[in-house]
């Protein structure tokens, strides 16, 4: 139902309101609540009619008249009789809220809305690093990932390494594109912040990564069998390596194709070498670090096995001797 007014109320027209709030949080298990009390004050009116105060208020969206519902001290209006402060409470933190002040005399007679403030939601966004994952080793350039999610919207994300700001991302998907051979080697702790409209932020969990600026390949040799060989049989391919950092894995290949491939020390495979046929053999060893990084050597053998004579002879002509009787 619409104001009563007068024009006879013009000292009620003057009130101008001013806002604080707080918002109190409880945990519960995994589920988070929220509660929000909001304290407004205004100026008195000087008007000698004056009767009282109401405090109007309504989510979203300032269209008036208010009709907000849900405050612990009831629907909008809310009379406060001659006080000119007020407290609302029981509101949900993840609508913002908008609040106007009226004075009305004893008749009734009600002014026009004070001026108009607002209190802005108050959930913040949530965030997450997606990748890399929690202590991972990286190196050269990474793409830092992030998600990032939020009751009304999210403005940016921002990266953090180390709690230095490196960048922001205004659009999913947030991705940082870290070049981490301009740092030392060593660990560094990853953390992004997220934002939303009402300037909430939320913070990512921790990741913790290390560093490894390492472009030293590992070294490996063939041990056996030794270059220039002929071997028959099943003979055991065996391999040593070694790395700066640390070997991963070491892979054995003859003429290309892959035999034995392990990542724990001695490596030795044992190559049955009647299943392939007798000729030249390239034996390769390559060996890998955690960065990718690849050392190779190779060895030539001869593989000479003794194929057994399984044809039985054939005969093309039979003669009877001329003396034969």
């Amino acid at each position: 139902m619409g104001k009563k007014t007068n024009k006879g109320l013009g000292g009620m027209l003057q009130l101008f309101l001013s806002i604080m709030f707080t918002l109190v949080f409880f945990l519960a298990g995994h589920v988070i609540c929220y509660a929000s009390t909001v304290a407004i004050q205004w100026d008195p009116s000087t008007d000698s009619e004056l009767a009282g105060y109401k405090v109007y208020y309504q989510t979203d969206a300032p269209t008036q008249p208010f009709q907000g519902t849900g405050a612990t001290q009831g629907s909008a209006p809310i009379d406060t009789l001659k006080q000119t402060t007020a407290t609302i409470s029981g509101l949900d933190p993840n609508h913002a809220y908008y609040f106007a002040v009226t004075a009305y005399n004893a008749s009734g007679v009600e002014s026009s809305y004070s001026n108009i403030v607002s209190v802005p939601e108050l959930v913040s966004p949530t965030t997450s690093i997606s990748f890399p994952s929690n202590n991972a080793m990286v190196s050269g350039t990474v793409s830092v990932a992030a998600s990032a999610s939020d009751n009304v919207g999210v403005t940016k994300v921002e990266f953090y390494v180390n709690g230095v700001l490196q960048t922001s991302d205004s659009a999913s998907p947030y991705v940082f594109s870290w070049n981490t051979s301009l740092v030392t080697s060593g660990s560094y702790t990853l953390m992004t912040k997220a934002y939303d409209t009402a300037g909430n932020a939320g913070q990512s969990s921790n990741v913790v990564v290390t560093v490894v600026n390492d472009t030293t390949a590992p070294t490996v040799s063939l041990t056996a069998p030794a270059n220039g060989v002929t071997l028959g049989g099943t003979t055991a391919i065996t391999a040593s390596a070694s790395d700066n950092v640390g070997v991963s894995k070491v892979e054995f290949y003859a003429n290309g194709v892959l035999l034995f491939a392990g990542n724990v020390a001695p490596y030795s495979y044992n190559w049955d070498t009647t299943s392939v046929a007798n000729g030249s053999y390239t034996l390769l060893a390559s060996a890998y670090d955690a960065v990718g990084n690849v050392g190779q050597t190779s060895n030539v053998v001869t593989v000479n096995n003794v194929v057994p004579d399984l044809t039985a002879p054939t005969m093309s002509a039979f003669s009877m001797p001329s003396t034969a009787t």
